[in-house]
């Protein structure tokens, strides 16, 4: 029975803070790890009890709340509390109707606690809260509703008497106390409840709450001791609520006094602290037995009404970090369910190379920023026409003006407006090609852009081949071969295209038969190169052709469907564990593999792809070999570029057919001639293959062809 004095004992209400680096964390966690769970994560809030009038109590959340073991953090006490993150809005709306439910979940473990005597020897448990979320990490806006339940006693709790701790104490004992309570408040992992024991000579000792069965009923005075976070005058903090309860349960006292510490400069303050002396509600026998009494504890919203509350980062990012964070999005989406075991660390640390920055170059590049690439470097002798801006993606009209600015320069512009954290670069440069014979004024600069190009190809990881004419692609091909990059080939008819990738370096080849075996155990031989099919080497293909010829004549979509699978061919090789080496899809006995597996997180990988728009829009993957006298990627060209470097290429440049000589392609054709010369009939006589290499030396010039229609019509 409370006597007039006493009143029911109120508490200051205690408040989420939480740092913009809490939702930072919980978006990465969500992405890399939760993915599509919503199991309740295990997190730590922090509160402080130092007294600040015009701070609210608070438990903050920041970037540091989900490191497990929780951190010891000077000065703020450590709280347990639980993150459920909800997959959608309508998720968390539904939640927000069973909160009933939710609290009383929670509330019935800290009641557990209570009753077994856990949270006598680890008081944080008394002190747990919830969080439900929702992140939307498309507009960077966060949902989410606080909980810190507390359990309601039977009957209320009484204050009693109420004053400032220096003048409840004498001076003497009022300085032993705070000296050995900031002895306790110093140590680690010190929880907010202890117990504060005053022996009869008048000596402060802290203890656990756990020995309160061992001191308490000698005649000496035992006070529960709490951090208190609240900065009221009269009124101690919201966790009070629990630890009273456990008190009224456990220890079965009608009254108790509570000393509520408060600091200041991280000393306890004697004149700010609390010494409460309250009435502890009677607990009849069998309360709570059937069930886990009522609870209350969510936390109002910003209008102080039931709710829960939503924070906009967007404003505040900058928008080049929000860029760059929206771009990986789609990535880390795909390895939810689609592609668990994708490396995008892989895709972004990739330096594209691209060579031609034409219709194929602007393409090209744009599905490369789809996929994380972050370094991408485009190289191209021309300026951006009149002509360009309609079908090349990276230009404008502007662009156009005053002679039309650099190609390559103008693509890297338009990506970094694109995407402000590329690291996007152009070069002006005319890549030198066998059968356009150079002046003696030419060769010096010829040999300045080999000696560029090069260092080009030793700083990328994979090359783009994206040009016009055919023999623009030889040089490139051979040094790719030589140095042993990833090579994409991507050409184009009118309604026809190729894209292809090169093998691996011929030198490599028996190093590399172990790694290039199928889980089948047979061997597959090196794939060819773009120019493996051909039999004479590269000419002059821009000589007496018509305008029509002396373009691209394209439809208009072509370019993006080419371009697009050369990227995915490309990010399907930096996935695959053999990279460069990979087999190709159709000799692959795991062919028929689901995308998603942990081996193959983009399935196997083509070597060719031949599409057609006429006809029904035909597309067919095929694989062919290398040829042992390849023109670009044979062990003796690489090996004669290993030896000699720019001079055998200028020898190349200057005569292709010395290109033919080294490889003995000079001796195929004789074989040939004097094997048609001796048949009457060549069709019954000879076989398709050398049928198909006389046919190409009776031509002479395969190269005044379409660049494409070589492989196009094989």
């Amino acid at each position: 029975m409370s006597t007039p004095e006493e009143v029911v004992l109120k508490f200051e209400q205690l408040q989420s803070s939480i740092d913009a680096a809490f939702w930072s964390e919980l978006g990465t966690l969500k992405l890399d790890k939760l993915r599509l769970s919503e199991e309740a994560q295990q997190i730590t809030g922090f509160c402080s009890a130092a007294n600040h009038a015009d701070i609210p109590a608070s438990v903050l959340v920041d970037g540091r709340s989900f490191e497990t073991p929780a951190p010891v953090r000077q000065g703020l006490h450590g709280v347990p509390g639980q993150l459920r993150n909800l997959n959608t809005l309508e998720r968390f709306k539904a939640l927000q109707k069973q909160r009933g439910s939710i609290l009383q979940e929670a509330a019935s473990l800290i009641w557990r606690n209570i009753c077994s005597g856990a949270a006598e020897a680890d008081p944080a448990l008394l002190s747990r809260f919830l969080l439900i979320s929702y992140a939307d990490l498309k507009l960077f806006r966060f949902y989410y509703w606080f909980a810190f339940p507390a359990i309601k006693p039977p009957q209320p709790i009484m204050l009693r008497s109420v004053q400032p701790l220096s003048q409840s104490l004498d001076q003497e004992l009022s300085e032993s106390v705070a000296v050995c309570c900031n002895e306790w408040l110093s140590g680690s992992h010190r929880p907010l409840f202890w117990l504060l024991h005053i022996a009869q000579h008048g000596i402060g000792q802290s203890l656990p709450l756990s020995a309160w069965h061992e001191i308490a009923g000698k005649g000496e005075r035992v006070l529960l001791a709490y951090a208190d976070h609240s900065n009221l005058p009269s009124n101690p903090g919201w966790l009070l609520r629990n630890a009273l309860l456990l008190a009224a349960v456990r220890w079965r006292v009608p009254d108790l006094e509570v000393a509520c510490l408060r600091l200041r400069h991280g000393r306890v303050d004697a004149e700010a602290s609390l010494l409460l002396n309250v009435g502890l509600p009677h607990i009849p026998e069998g309360w709570g037995v059937e069930g886990t009494p009522a609870a209350v504890g969510w936390e109002p919203n910003m209008r102080g009404k039931t709710g829960p509350r939503v924070t906009d980062l967007s404003p505040t990012m900058d928008p080049r970090r929000l860029a760059s964070a929206a771009v990986d999005l789609n990535l880390k989406l795909m390895r939810w369910r689609a592609a668990p075991s994708l490396d995008t660390a892989r895709l972004a640390a990739t330096k594209c190379l691209l060579l031609g920055a034409g219709t194929l170059g602007c393409a090209v590049a744009r599905v490369l920023l789809g996929w994380g690439v972050r370094a991408i470097t485009f190289l191209d002798s021309g300026r951006v026409a009149f002509s360009n801006p309609v079908r090349q993606s990276l230009y404008e009209f502007a662009d156009c003006l005053d002679g039309g600015k650099p190609k390559a320069a103008a693509a890297a512009a338009a990506l970094h407006r694109i995407f402000p954290d590329v690291h996007a670069g152009g070069v002006q440069l005319s890549i030198p090609m066998p059968g356009h014979p150079l002046s003696e004024a030419e060769v010096v600069k010829a040999e300045d852009d080999v000696r560029q190009l090069e260092r080009l190809i030793d700083a990328h990881d994979v090359i783009f081949l994206l040009m016009d004419t055919r023999e623009s692609r030889w040089l490139p091909t051979l040094l790719g071969a030589a140095k042993n990059k990833l090579v994409i080939n991507a050409a184009l008819g009118f309604e026809s295209f190729l894209v292809m990738r090169h093998g691996a370096a011929p030198e490599a080849e028996e190093a590399g038969a172990a790694a290039s075996t199928s889980t089948s155990g047979s061997k597959h031989a090196r794939l060819g190169c773009y120019f493996c099919n051909d039999v004479v080497a590269p000419l002059d293909s821009t000589v007496d052709r018509t305008l029509e010829q002396q373009c691209t004549v394209a439809r208009p979509g072509l370019a993006g469907i080419a371009g697009s699978l050369a990227v995915e061919m490309c990010c399907g090789v930096i996935q695959h564990p053999q990279g460069v080496r990979a087999p190709a899809a159709c000799h692959d006995s795991d062919a028929s593999s689901s995308a998603a597996d942990s081996a193959l997180p983009l399935g196997p990988v083509p070597h060719m792809i031949r599409g057609q728009l006429g006809g029904g829009f035909a597309q067919h993957c095929l694989v062919g070999q290398a040829f042992r006298q390849c023109i670009a990627c044979s062990a003796a060209v690489v090996a004669q570029y290993h030896k000699n470097g720019w001079p055998f290429i200028l020898q190349a440049l200057q005569d292709p057919h010395a290109l033919e000589d080294l490889t003995g392609l000079t001796e195929l054709h004789s074989s040939a001639a004097a094997l048609a010369m001796m048949e009457s009939d060549e069709e019954e006589s000879l076989d398709s293959g050398v049928n198909s290499l006389g046919a190409a030396h009776q031509t002479g010039d395969a190269e005044k062809r379409n660049v494409e229609d070589d492989w196009l019509e094989l």
